[in-house]
């Protein structure tokens, strides 16, 4: 794979709670968390139990009975009628919906039979106003999507060559590590332009995975990821996407940058990941 190919639709802190919509220009969401299912009443919950009470689900667990039934054409009324929370680092944050109607599939899609805390889901699209009607009681910011995807982690190793000559057991420790020093920057609600471009980053260009690789294979730490406006273009959107690895027996440190264009709601790449000062 090429270090400049873009990955297909495929310190660590909680991360912070949704901005408003009127605390930037354009309020494009490009988040990275997970895809939840909930009543979003006690009405919808009853009328799920009645539905289930006549299907046959024997021998399927929770999960596989709330995705059975909701992915099936006759139940399409109930999928419309769920709640779904994209949550980050476990905080609910935003209320997903689809832009199109007939995108809830996507939505359902989108809940795995067998969830994992390896699974990713990606919601790229416009931030609306809080709504009510959570279960909870929560009123959560609405984002409705343009694009809905999921992944895992373990997808991500794709992106990474084994060298000739390295064991596999090294391979995976090497690969794990890069992919949760990168993956840390992501636990953000992906409302803010350096939020889009850092979360864009780690899910659609794989040159970052390689370039760690290499540098922890050649006995370097990544020590730092930042993302601030571009010197030239940060006040049109364009970021700054820097990751610096230090040598741990020399202390000498080594920087490499990308830009990327937030002005649109769907972020893409200003330049290749090169050598910065």
């Amino acid at each position: 794979m090429s270090d400049d190919t873009v990955m297909p639709e495929a310190a660590t802190a909680a991360p912070p709670a949704a901005e408003t919509p009127h605390e930037h220009r354009h309020p494009f969401v490009f988040a990275i968390g997970r895809i939840h299912a909930r009543f979003r009443d006690p009405g919808v919950e009853q009328e799920f139990n009645q539905v289930v009470s006549g299907t046959d689900t024997s021998g399927l667990t929770t999960d596989e009975v709330l995705r059975d039934v909701l992915a099936r054409p006759e139940n399409l009324y109930l999928a419309r009628q769920m709640q779904y929370v994209l949550t980050i680092q476990g905080v609910d944050t935003y209320d997903v919906v689809p832009s199109y109607s007939g995108d809830y599939d996507k939505l359902v899609e989108a809940l795995r039979s067998v969830p994992t805390a390896l699974d990713l889901d990606v919601v790229v699209g416009v931030r609306g106003h809080a709504a009510g009607g959570s279960c909870a009681g929560l009123a959560l910011p609405v984002v409705e999507f343009q694009q809905l995807y999921s992944f895992d982690r373990r997808s991500l190793f794709k992106a990474i060559q084994k060298p000739d000559g390295m064991s596999n057991k090294r391979f995976r420790a090497i690969a794990d590590e890069v992919l949760t020093k990168i993956l840390q920057i992501t636990e953000n609600s992906g409302g803010t332009p350096s939020d889009r471009a850092a979360n864009f980053v780690a899910c659609r260009y794989a040159a970052v995975y390689l370039r760690t690789f290499e540098a922890f294979a050649a006995d370097y730490a990544l020590t730092a990821i930042t993302v601030q406006p571009a010197a030239v273009g940060g006040d049109e959107g364009v970021m700054s996407f820097t990751m610096t690895y230090t040598s741990r027996t020399t202390d000498l440190r080594e920087s490499y940058s990308v830009q990327v264009s937030t002005q649109y709601m769907n972020p893409y790449l200003l330049t290749r990941l090169t050598p910065s000062l």
